[in-house]
């Protein structure tokens, strides 16, 4: 494998190591095996592991904020309760079947005590990023007198809390799918009811 090609495979290959083994659990020497190169040729590519590390986090948060559509016009592009039900549930869709970002749950949920890079992506991913995007779209909505006034942050707490743990729950027990998700869209209707949206 020439060098031209090789990075992506190895990126590509430790993900899906480091989901099943953790990252502790799993060596350089492994992952370049696993594409069929030695072990030392990783070090063509990357100065060490935490470097490899940091690789599939860059490659996966980018493939996160396209599949979740992440992009500065969001707020402006809810502009009702419908809307908001129809990205919240097209988000939950692509977090729940895309296969990057399930492994990259595994291995956060598992590392999330001994890696601090880990456990502060953890943090961001369960609550902090995403409390602030429904932040930006409920400032936005409450601004156009589509919502209830409040304090957005705490609103965006309450909007995605139920969600984080039907995700959890999703994760652990994949057979409780269908139940979860008709459990958030539940959720959703009744914050939507709650929070008078037009």
């Amino acid at each position: 494998m020439t060098r031209a090609n090789a990075r992506e495979p190895l990126i590509i290959a430790a993900m899906d190591l480091f989901s099943v083994k953790g990252y502790d659990g799993t060596g350089v020497d492994e992952i370049a095996e696993s594409i069929g190169i030695k072990g030392p040729t990783i070090y063509k590519y990357f100065r060490n592991k935490e470097d490899l590390l940091k690789a599939v986090i860059e490659q996966t948060e980018a493939e996160y904020i396209r599949g979740m559509e992440i992009t500065k016009d969001l707020p402006e592009r809810i502009n009702s309760g419908a809307e908001l039900k129809e990205y919240a549930l097209k988000s939950l869709h692509f977090t729940v079947e895309n296969d990057t970002a399930l492994k990259m749950r595994r291995l956060i949920t598992m590392e999330q005590f001994r890696n601090e890079t880990l456990a502060d992506l953890t943090t961001k991913h369960q609550l902090t990023y995403l409390q602030d995007v429904y932040t930006s779209i409920f400032k936005k909505m409450m601004k156009r007198g589509q919502m209830l006034k409040g304090d957005a942050s705490i609103i965006a707490l309450e909007f995605i809390s139920p969600i984080t743990l039907m995700i959890q729950l999703m994760d652990r027990n994949p057979g409780e799918k269908k139940k979860a998700i008709k459990i958030i869209e539940k959720h959703i209707d009744a914050f939507i009811e709650r929070y008078d949206f037009i």
